[in-house]
């Protein structure tokens, strides 16, 4: 297809910038009479330049009606009008919203800010301004302030795609999650209300377990829920439960009694009960790993002894058993929170 340079006025014959010729067909007759411009996408973007600019400039110098956005590329204009008419139409479009104002080059691009269109040149970095009393100029405003609107609610329903497509993965993930930990019992269970999901067996984790714990303990129901912790302190179910009990253990907490601490009670104290209590719970489950680490504090702080340091002699020889070694890393959180069991211990249990 024949190509000419976009200045016409220009005769050298290896000036660079160059666009094809348009082409036109007329099609139909009498009130149905139209121009089909075959190539107007191409010369369109030879001029990087949408071709409803075009098109729509063309419609406004004959005062005919044009399509703007046709699905087959067949970019129409009513009547008929020659190519050669068209082309000289197509220099006034060229002067006006391509060439630079200062070097006349065509390498241009167009911005448009606060109702203003300007001209960017590419080659001088002129900014020329295009005159807006134009009438495609206030195509071309008004075209950019529906792309705006189009375009924000574009970007608000993509990011309310976004956020529901989250929340299903998150949920997906979830259950996912509890499917292959088989529970809460063998991975962290999932936030709730908001609350960001923290590692099992962590400071963080262990601590909010058992503020919610606390929480319940000051509910109203708490009277009912003890019911469920109740320990037979007669006489014979106490000396039955010491005789379970280890006899270094029994010894240590007779030994200590009211000499120790303010709380000893001799052969049934509140640290009997503690004690008494992790070898029933471990019992119960069938190992002591079984017992969890809030229940025991929970408990100590109901026998108001989870600040004692007699309450770590308890513990030490109840929650562990031959796997010391192993069981010690996995209750150091909640060893540290029975605050009153002596610096050494506890600067060990941070190293472990």
């Amino acid at each position: 297809m024949a190509t000419v340079n976009i200045r016409r006025e220009v005769k050298d014959p290896f000036y660079r910038y160059k666009m094809q010729l348009l082409q036109s067909k007329i099609e139909g007759k009498g009130n149905g009479i139209k121009t089909v411009i075959v190539n107007l996408s191409s010369v369109a973007a030879s001029l990087e330049r949408p071709g409803d600019y075009v098109i729509k400039y063309f419609g406004f110098e004959l005062g005919a009606q044009t399509n703007t956005s046709p699905a087959d590329d067949r970019w129409i204009i009513n009547g008929a009008h020659e190519a050669s008419k068209l082309q000289d139409y197509l220099d006034g479009f060229i002067n006006k919203f391509v060439l630079c104002k200062k070097c006349k080059n065509p390498e241009t691009t167009v911005h448009i800010k606060d109702g203003h269109i300007t001209l960017d040149c590419k080659a001088c970095g002129q900014i020329s301004d295009v005159d807006l009393r134009l009438k495609l100029s206030g195509f071309i405003l008004k075209k950019e302030t529906t792309k705006g609107k189009k375009d924000k609610s574009a970007r608000k329903a993509a990011r309310k795609a976004k956020q529901q497509n989250g929340h299903a993965d998150a949920e997906e993930n979830g259950h996912a999650s509890d499917h292959e930990s088989g529970g809460s019992d063998a991975g962290t269970p999932p936030a709730e209300n908001g609350d960001v999901a923290v590692e099992a067996g962590s400071d963080d984790e262990l601590t909010r377990r058992i503020k919610d714990g606390a929480l319940q303990l000051d509910t109203p129901d708490h009277e009912e829920k003890e019911e469920e912790w109740t320990v037979d302190v007669s006489a014979a179910a106490v000396k039955e439960r010491q005789q379970q009990l280890p006899e270094d253990l029994k010894q240590k907490m007779v030994a200590g009694g009211d000499d120790e601490d303010e709380d000893g009670e001799g052969g049934n104290s509140v640290y009997d009960q503690l004690g008494t209590w992790v070898g029933e719970q471990a019992e119960e489950k069938g190992s002591v790993d079984k017992v969890d680490d809030v229940d025991i504090y929970l408990k100590a702080k109901e026998l108001g002894i989870e600040t004692k340091h007699r309450t770590i002699l308890v513990l030490v020889q109840t929650i562990f058993d031959d796997n010391i070694t192993k069981q010690i890393p996995k209750r150091a959180s909640m060893l540290k929170k029975v605050r009153r069991f002596g610096t050494c211990w506890n600067i060990w249990l941070t190293d472990v």
